[in-house]
């Protein structure tokens, strides 16, 4: 009886060994499987995102036809256009794709008063327009780009697109409410969550320095909109501490122009930077999901994972950006 007894719990030892054995395989099955579906989508999402910069790069030809801005929407976000509008600009051509016309003499002021309708406007966007009809026209299309995030859309139908007609009116720039409150400095770190009124700007250095970290933290929080999600953190997440780093910078014009690969870096060199004050990045950035994703971004800027870590410790001195 105990020999029956002791071959039966010896069978039942081996077949629970040999369950566990094909437990195990098909969970290593599965993390593989799962691993290669992370990476797929990455890889599908970095696509995605260096077409957009191809369009972009279409953009800036002086020959871009009806037809081409309208079947690009699809394939881009309403901060790529304008990326594109900018980087006409600072190539001295009308910021509208379609228009072949070059900038003439550009205002250096910020605000126009209509003599016609007795308004103020601000047109810091309008400069980057031959005439007030390309200006709004740009704007109408601008408007019309879906706000889905690119890898998001493989569901939704495309936009239905219409461009302006020539002989339509055009617009001077945004028209400014103002109020009696002057510029002040959380009025520049979060502009996409800030509604309060329009205020006059200062018109001294102060303004300057304000008016150019804006232009950086517009830029990061672009591109950063792009990455922070596949490191499964929130723009809430790092903004506070994004602002404080920038509030050490130090501006000048040349130091805020970079285009879009190259803003794309500087993001990514900050949040390695961020990750020394905040526990929440710095463990995000330590997951192997966020470290494939960074080093395929790095890949498609051409860089590799040595570069990057060579740009973390150097970047900030070499750009002269921290204030001394």
């Amino acid at each position: 009886m105990e020999t029956e007894q002791r071959r039966r719990s010896d069978g039942s030892s081996k077949t629970s060994k040999k369950n566990d054995k094909r437990l195990k395989a098909k969970s290593a099955e599965e993390e593989a499987k799962r691993r290669e579906a992370i990476k797929e989508a990455l890889r599908e999402k970095l696509e995605l995102e260096k077409r957009a910069r191809q369009v972009v790069e279409r953009l800036l030809d002086d020959s871009v036809t009806e037809d081409f801005l309208i079947d690009c929407a699809r394939f881009i976000t309403p901060a790529n256009y304008k990326d594109a509008v900018e980087e006409r600009f600072i190539a001295k051509m009308c910021g509208y794709p379609v228009c072949p016309s070059k900038l003439g003499k550009i205002p250096t002021q910020q605000f126009k008063i209509s003599t016609k309708t007795n308004k103020v406007y601000d047109i810091t966007e309008r400069k980057c327009f031959c005439s007030n009809f390309c200006y709004k026209a740009s704007k109408e299309f601008e408007l019309q780009i879906s706000k889905t995030p690119l890898w998001l859309r493989q569901h939704e139908s495309p936009p239905e697109i219409t461009l302006m007609k020539k002989g339509d009116s055009g617009s001077s720039g945004e028209e400014v409410k103002l109020t009696e409150r002057r510029l002040q400095e959380e009025d520049i770190e979060n502009p996409l969550i800030n509604t309060r009124d329009p205020v006059l700007p200062l018109i001294d250095s102060q303004a300057q320095h304000l008016i150019q970290k804006r232009i950086t933290v517009e830029k990061l929080t672009s591109c950063l909109r792009n990455i922070v999600g596949s490191l499964r953190l929130t723009m809430s997440d790092i903004s506070t501490d994004l602002n404080n780093l920038v509030r050490t910078f130090r501006f000048t014009n040349t130091n805020i122009s970079h285009k879009i690969p190259e803003w794309t870096l500087i993001a990514v060199v900050l949040l390695h930077l961020l990750s020394e004050v905040s526990p929440l990045v710095r463990e995000a950035l330590k997951m192997p999901s966020s470290t494939e994703y960074l080093n395929t971004l790095m890949e498609d800027l051409g860089l590799q994972e040595h570069d990057l870590l060579d740009l973390i410790w150097k970047y900030p001195a070499m750009m002269n950006f921290i204030e001394t």
